[in-house]
């Protein structure tokens, strides 16, 4: 198994005097579940963020599949991060926030069948006409991770995301997401 296809090599990170990040280094292996684990304020969502291109780093390398995206903007990077916040369109049905980032890529019958089974995959087909208002904190996480699921991206960046989700559908989650 490739040890490095995603190396995280000496990222340091500042927010004015208060150092979050100090010389961290990972190599995590393809297809690997890797979960960071800290107190609250320990840079964990700060790192993912890195990685994600939302932050930049004061020092170091991001490097992913071989491929140095350091300086590369979210939308360039070949990955997907689902935020703490989930970050669903609120203007969109569940159909359209899945759809939403697939859209210029599939034309409408590619669309329909990846939307339909990612959220079959998620228990959520019952709600893609609802609107995002309409929809528990447990079932507007589905969403999100469904966004995030349904583009395949080399790399998913998940900010505790099973954390509204009964212990059924944990369980259920858990299992695909490995």
């Amino acid at each position: 198994m490739d040890k490095n296809f995603l190396v995280i090599e000496n990222i340091s990170k500042s927010f004015g005097e208060y150092k979050v990040l100090e010389n961290i280094n990972l190599n995590i292996s393809k297809s690997e579940f890797f979960g960071l684990l800290g107190s609250s304020g320990s840079g964990k969502t700060t790192l993912l963020r890195i990685l994600g291109g939302f932050e930049k780093p004061d020092t170091g390398k991001v490097i992913l599949d071989g491929v140095d995206i350091t300086n590369l903007e979210p939308f360039d990077r070949p990955l997907n991060y689902m935020f703490q916040s989930y970050a669903l369109f609120p203007h969109l049905n569940v159909f359209n926030n899945l759809a939403f980032g697939i859209r210029e890529k599939f034309n409408k019958s590619e669309i329909e069948t990846k939307v339909h089974n990612i959220s079959e995959l998620l228990s959520i087909d019952n709600l893609l006409n609802r609107q995002i208002k309409q929809l528990s904190g447990g079932e507007q996480q589905r969403v999100a991770l469904g966004r995030c699921l349904i583009k395949k991206p080399k790399l998913l960046l998940l900010d505790e995301p099973l954390a509204a989700l009964d212990k059924k559908l944990r369980s259920k989650t858990q299992l695909e997401l490995t």
